[in-house]
Order: structure tokens, then sequence, then C-alpha cells
């Protein structure tokens, strides 16, 4: 059985958490037909609603810029009715503000764990600077303390004291190395979620199936459960 959260999950994240689109987009377009009865009713329930709340307001002219764009799309998978033509654009439009959110959010999170990076790779370069040069210094101390005469007590102590910076530093250094290693697979996560290019035929073949207003290339949008049908009686008879 499929255990990832239902399509219709995922889009009711969307008005709260950008963060959940590349996810929903994913899902919604490697989802195959037929799918559940029940998933696809929740998932016309959430659009239309999403559709009803939705309002053109001061962006009429970047409505009609991007309905216009997408009716060729439309004409390609057969959305023919106006109606069904305006509402799914309106939805579109909506999908594309979450996508718009989802790159933004993406981007700056991408920015954040680069600059990260390069504060982690500066502090590297000091703290073996740093390490680098107590360790000769306390070379030096060591050397020093041992050929005066009488051997000087505070020689030994500086040569130990800068003998433990410089193991400071390079320990502090291995600690900066692991937190490099976490920076970089965090910002591996961050590209490996991003959505670059929406493929906006596929979410207008996927989502006109949904609504109803086409037909899917599986033949019907959703599946029935199939009644169990009762065995046939044998008749016994009685000797």
């Amino acid at each position: 059985m499929d255990s990832k959260p239902l399509l219709s999950e995922y889009f009711a994240k969307l008005p709260n958490s950008p963060d959940a689109f590349p996810f929903f987009y994913r899902r919604l377009v490697g989802l195959r037909f037929p799918i559940e009865v029940a998933e696809i009713l929740e998932m016309r329930y959430l659009c239309h609603q999403a559709i009803d709340q939705s309002g053109r307001d001061d962006r009429e002219y970047e409505w009609d810029e991007f309905a216009a764009s997408r009716m060729a799309d439309m004409e390609h998978v057969g959305v023919q009715k106006p109606t069904h033509r305006e509402r799914l654009s309106r939805l579109l439009l909506l999908l594309k503000d979450y996508y718009a959110l989802h790159k933004s959010g993406s981007t700056a999170a991408e920015d954040e764990v680069r600059r990260a990076l390069a504060d982690n790779r500066f502090a590297q370069e000091r703290s073996k600077s740093y390490g680098k040069v107590a360790a000769v210094a306390a070379l030096v101390a060591t050397l020093s303390s041992i050929l005066l005469s009488p051997p000087a007590v505070l020689m030994q102590g500086i040569a130990i004291l800068l003998g433990y910076l410089s193991l400071d530093s390079f320990y502090g250094l291995s600690v900066l190395r692991r937190e490099e290693r976490r920076l970089n697979a965090q910002l591996s996560e961050v590209l490996r979620r991003r959505v670059r290019t929406v493929n906006w035929r596929a979410v207008v073949r996927q989502t006109g199936a949904i609504l109803g207003y086409t037909t899917p290339v599986g033949g019907e949008a959703f599946r029935l459960e199939q009644e169990h049908e009762l065995p046939d009686l044998v008749e016994i008879n009685s000797p």
C-alpha cells in the first residue's frame, strides 16, 4: 500500500506552509488515475473552496496574462467549457503563487546555508592559523625554557599555555569540519527539494482531471470499491 500522505493533505497545507509545494507538485504530476473516490472528492472540495475564496483584486492583468498562457494547455488536454477554463485558470494562478512562495523561501534558505558555509570556512582557516602559530610559539617557549639556566618557570608555563591553545584550536577545527558536513547535507536537501521549473501542461492535465473538466489518461478519474460477490449456493439433496 502507498504510505505517502494523500494529495489532498499536501494541498491543505499549502496556504500555511509553502514548503509543502514540492511534495504536492511531485505527487500531483505523478498521480496515476483512477484514484479512490473519497480522495478525488476531497480534492475537488478543497480546490473549489480555494477557487471561490480567491479574488482578482488588483491582479487583473496578471490573471489574464497567466490564463492566456495556459489556454493552449487547456486546449491540448480537452478543457472546453469557458466556465471550466476560468475556474481552472484561477486554481492555476493560486498554484503559481504557492510556487513563487516556495521558490523564494528555498532561495532564502539556500543563501542562509551558503552564508553559514562561508563563515564556517573562514573560521576553519582562522582556527588553523591560530593552531599553527600557537604550536610554533609553544615549541619556541619550550626550547627557551630548556636552554635557560636555571630553567625559567615562567617560560615553562607559557609553553604549556601555548600548547593548550594550539590543541584547542585544532579541536575547534575538527568541530567546524563536522559542522561543515552538516551544512553541506542541509544545502543538498534544500536543492533536492526545490522545484526549479513547473510543467504547467502536466499540472493542467492532472487538475483538470481531478475537477472533472477532462478525461484523464487512465480513462476514468476515480474508482469505486468493488463489491464482493456472494458465492453460488449449491443445493445439497438429502439421500
